[in-house]
């Protein structure tokens, strides 16, 4: 069961999983509880478009619209825009074009939404879905864009569990689900992602990357340290019903005593 404890709106639940990326768990508590994945499976959208990337169907420098508006998945619902407290101030005005490699950089260093949207009308949903199957991450799914509530009102949503996230990154950081290039591009932006939680403590010498994820009574973060490869070290945190400093503070808690427990800090 995973740790649970109080908060004034509620049951406050905490799982993670720390494990190698070859496969070694080391630690874990309620790891496949399964949670409201938020930003997390931005992951997902990178892989999928990694492999875009190398298959050739997309290139980082091809030209696409700057949008804060999209089409619903839902059949006869209305276009509608990013959430406005969602919205990305660092993007071009609507209907400016920028290289794709941009917009794949806002999605992952500073997690807009409104680049992950662009990112997935290019890839889809299925080869994002696939991502996560092939990298074993069974009870997870990114179930469609964000913002899109008519989709949301009808159940599709963003779903993961600690123990799909650590899957997931050991995936990206011992290569199984794209080639060295693309691998390494992959790990290079989550190396600057800026909300770093889980890897707060880590030396600028030590290899890492991350990808977290938050929205109300949400948040998440998944990591790797350490040199690419299946000793990597690979931490999830799944985070419901703290407040936002509390749930910061127990993910960089549960990030620094990893890295003191395997020695991850002093590669």
């Amino acid at each position: 069961m995973p740790t649970t404890g109080t908060h004034s709106d509620g049951v406050a639940v905490v799982s993670y999983q720390v494990r190698r990326a070859g496969g070694a768990v080391l630690a874990a508590r309620g790891a496949d509880e399964p949670y409201y994945a938020a930003s997390t499976v931005k992951l997902a959208v990178l892989v999928a478009a990694a492999r875009g990337l190398e298959a050739g169907t997309l290139s980082l420098d091809q030209k696409v619209v700057s949008t804060d508006t999209f089409s619903s998945q839902v059949p006869g619902a209305p276009d509608y825009r990013i959430e406005p407290d969602d919205l990305d101030d660092g993007m071009p005005a609507p209907g400016t074009t920028m290289p794709l490699g941009d917009v794949l950089e806002r999605m992952v260093v500073v997690s807009s939404n409104e680049a992950t949207n662009m990112v997935i009308e290019l890839v889809g949903l299925p080869a994002t879905n696939r991502v996560l199957q092939d990298a074993g991450a069974t009870s997870s799914v990114v179930g469609r864009k964000y913002s899109d509530l008519e989709a949301e009102a009808r159940g599709a949503t963003h779903r993961t569990t600690a123990a799909d996230l650590a899957a997931l990154m050991s995936a990206v950081v011992t290569g199984r689900l794209t080639g060295p290039e693309a691998t390494s591009w992959t790990l290079e932006l989550l190396g600057r992602q800026t909300d770093r939680q889980l890897t707060a403590s880590v030396p600028d010498h030590v290899p890492h990357g991350s990808k977290s994820g938050w929205v109300d009574g949400i948040r998440h973060d998944v990591a790797f340290v350490g040199p690419p490869g299946p000793d990597a070290l690979v931490v999830a945190v799944c985070t419901r019903g703290y407040a936002e400093s509390d749930a910061e503070e127990l993910l960089r808690a549960v990030g620094a005593l990893a890295l003191d427990l395997t020695g991850a800090r002093e590669r």
